[in-house]
């Protein structure tokens, strides 16, 4: 429908040069010819004319284009549309409190009107404006003008400010974004800048690295540095020559570095391992299997003593997966998946980065900038060797900052322009989905930004250390800090509270998680950004292509509240059988006001194969029952024969609609065929079907071998609500009943 208003708005002149999130789209048109159109609106208004003679309507003119618009929300672009929101909180909506004798330095974003030289044409407007101004201070210090975006960077008086903001050729003009981050004063810190760094209690939490090594003499990092080692043919030395590793390695142990930073104090339960498999550059073993090199890599510090179950593999391809249209799982991801099984581990996998957008001239930038986020759905921009695998948990990464750091000399005025806001996907993320359609990346977390840079028509996409993550240096010597992006910065945030979350289960539970429960946790506590959903408003399946569940809360993760409650479960469960679970539906939840929710997050750990057409060996699905007997559920679904599709055995209303956590998909498939699943119901109005739900978890062979009878699992199952007395009322359900309750048919 935009586009076919837009094709209309062309046939009376009038180019159209945005489309609002509202949908709401901008025309422009001379001044000469803008009276007619003004006209044509009133008349609009007014209804459409009658023929005196006939009763009946006029012939349809060109201005009939109006059908398509709501007449009451058409209007000329004025003063409050120009102002930013930075320059809105300082002179207000309207302008009314520009200071008139004040110098303000601006960005000003010009109508770009289809062409470079109607562009170049509003740019010598603007500069005419600046011309005939009597303050000498008032002059244009940057511009871009390229085929789709015409920008300037100016300073202007109060009163020419003013001028400008009625200027019709003027879109925005915002001040410039105010930096936070002074990079020289980063790189004046040393290590006594800060308390003293507490060494990490021996029995907590754990994570290895599997990296270009470690400097473990970093004087901020190395009270949480337990063992670092080689698994390289050319040295035994585990030591850092690249910078990667450590950069991954401060992340993995103190999760957002900036912060610590800021606050000034450095401290954390997480205790490090360290195993190097690339070379100084970057590179793995020439005398060993991939393969072979990274399981040989995990059993180093796998066995006792050192017992890690964490380990974070910030490495892989600079390309897809898949490519040319063939989606067969690659080795590499397969080898990932087997040990992850074998081992019983949390493997954590970084996306991959579209490396090329940092090498893009002008017009790519240019266009880069105008078409984000799309250029992420491409084919391109897929998943990387090996983040495809299935069992292991896939990161991709968002934007933090949007603000460059601090500029001096003769940059100082460049225009640097964020090409994602806070909480958008990195422009350089790759994205799913995964193997026969799976959820991938499961989660995202930030691992940086990039900037449109340069100087008047010469621009690039490049990085700026202002919206780039905070690491440490693997030369503290020289400097403590350093800073990148990747999703491989962001992979380890989540390793970090994969590793606390398995520590917390393991004391709770008195005994070691399985992997399967530590990811079900994970996902119950993750959720997408409502930016992202805002940037996908007609696209669901973009959404989870992107950010796959969202973002992890370590608070939810780790600890259960008034308000939230999670249960969880491990086991295993017969292949072609069931399991049901008892879910406690208390009063209180059902009378709380507002919006209940009910999450189920179920991991499993199939067998793979990458020559099969389907990948996954066994397939497993969950269901929630409500008004229903414990004997009811059991019957109707031991009715459903193996190979059979239980969706219809409980009708509705008694089957609760789950959907992939908070996104209706049309391809409702890709939870089904993903390792780790979530679902979410929400609702406001309850009806009291009974005081306990069924958790119903299905497991189906597809080709497993007949000597593999059962598949490990787990679920956990959260009920949220705005009722003080929910935990409370859950935990006295639960402790007259002393478990959760589980039955199985076998």
């Amino acid at each position: 429908m935009v586009d076919e208003i837009s094709d209309r708005l062309r046939e009376v002149n009038i180019i159209p040069v945005s489309v609002e999130s509202d949908r709401a789209v901008i025309g422009f048109r001379d001044e000469v010819d803008l009276n007619d159109f003004r006209e044509a609106v009133a008349a609009y208004v007014h209804g459409p004319r009658i023929n005196p003679k006939t009763g009946e309507r006029y012939k349809s003119t060109k201005w009939d284009l109006f059908e398509y618009i709501d007449p009451e929300g058409l209007r000329l672009w004025g003063r409050e549309d120009r102002l930013g929101p930075r320059l809105k909180e300082i002179i207000g909506a309207q302008g009314e409190g520009i200071q008139i004798d004040e110098a303000y330095v601006l960005d000003v974003e010009i109508w770009h009107r289809g062409t470079r030289d109607l562009a170049l044409a509003s740019l010598q407007e603007l500069r005419e404006v600046f011309q005939a101004d009597t303050e000498p201070q008032g002059r244009v210090l940057d511009h871009f003008v390229g085929d789709h975006l015409c920008l300037a960077r100016v300073r202007a008086s109060g009163a020419l400010l003013s001028t400008l903001l009625d200027l019709a050729a003027v879109a925005e003009i915002d001040l410039p974004p105010v930096p936070e981050l002074n990079v020289a004063e980063v790189r004046n810190v040393t290590a006594r800048n800060f308390p003293p760094i507490p060494t990490p209690d021996p029995n907590g939490p754990r994570v290895c690295i599997i990296d270009s090594g470690l400097t473990r003499n970093h004087p901020l990092l190395a009270a949480n540095v337990v063992a670092v080692a080689s698994e390289m043919s050319s040295t035994m030395s585990g030591a850092d020559e690249h910078g990667h590793g450590t950069m991954v390695g401060g992340l993995a142990v103190f999760g957002n570095i900036r912060a610590c930073y800021s606050n000034g104090v450095f401290a954390s339960p997480v205790q490090l391992f360290s195993v190097r498999v690339l070379d100084a550059n970057n590179r793995f073993d020439d005398e060993k299997l991939v393969v072979n090199q990274l399981e040989a890599a995990i059993m180093q510090f796998y066995r006792a003593p050192h017992n890690c179950r964490v380990f974070n593999l910030s490495v892989g391809t600079g390309h897809p997966a898949f490519t040319n249209g063939v989606e067969r799982q690659t080795v590499w991801a397969e080898s990932m998946d087997i040990l992850a099984r074998k081992l019983k581990v949390v493997l954590v996998i970084s996306a991959g980065n579209i490396l090329g957008i940092f090498g893009m001239g002008t017009e790519d930038a240019e266009t880069l900038v105008r078409h984000y986020p799309e250029h992420l759905l491409a084919e391109s921009a897929r998943l990387n060797d090996p983040s495809t695998a299935a069992i292991a948990i896939t990161v991709g990464s968002l934007a933090e900052h949007e603000t460059a750091a601090v500029r001096h000399g003769t940059t100082a005025n460049d225009i640097v322009r964020a090409i994602a806001r806070k909480d958008h996907p990195s422009p350089f993320t790759r994205c799913g989905h995964g193997i026969n359609g799976a959820i991938k990346p499961e989660f995202v977390e930030y691992g940086g930004n990039a900037v449109f840079t340069g100087t008047g028509n010469l621009r690039r996409i490049g990085r700026d250390n202002g919206t780039s993550v905070m690491c440490f240096s693997h030369r503290p010597l020289e400097q403590l800090f350093q800073f990148d992006v990747g999703t491989s910065l962001a992979a380890p945030l989540v390793s970090r509270t994969a590793a606390l979350v398995w520590n917390e289960l393991r004391e709770v539970l008195n005994f070691e998680p399985h992997p399967n429960l530590v990811r079900a946790v994970l996902a119950s506590a993750a959720k997408v950004p409502q930016e992202i959903a805002a940037l996908f408003p007609d696209n669901k399946d973009a959404v989870f292509r992107v950010s796959g569940y969202g973002r992890i809360s370590s608070e939810n993760a780790l600890t259960s509240s008034d308000h939230r409650v999670t249960m969880v479960a491990q086991g295993t469960v017969g292949i072609d059988t069931f399991a049901i679970y008892a879910v406690p539906i208390t009063n209180e939840f059902l009378a709380a006001r507002g919006k209940k929710t009910i999450q189920v997050a179920l991991a499993f750990d199939p067998p793979v194969r990458r020559r099969r057409m389907d990948y996954l060996g066994v397939q497993m699905n969950f269901q929630m029952i409500r008004g229903k007997t414990l004997a009811e559920v059991t019957a109707a679904f031991e009715a459903v024969g193996p190979d059979e599709e239980a969706d219809g055995a409980i009708p509705q209303p008694y089957n609760i609609p789950f959907e992939p956590k908070g996104r209706p998909l049309r391809e409702a498939y890709r939870r089904n065929t993903s390792t780790l699943q979530l679902g979410c119901f929400e609702f406001e109005r309850a009806t009291r079907y009974s005081d306990t739900y069924w958790l119903l978890v299905r497991s189906q062979r597809k080709w497993a071998p007949v000597e593999i009878e059962r598949q490990d699992y787990a679920v956990a199952v959260t009920l949220e609500a705005h009722e003080d007395q929910l935990y409370n009322s859950i935990s006295l359900r639960l402790q007259q009943r002393t478990r959760l309750r589980g039955r199985a048919r076998v």
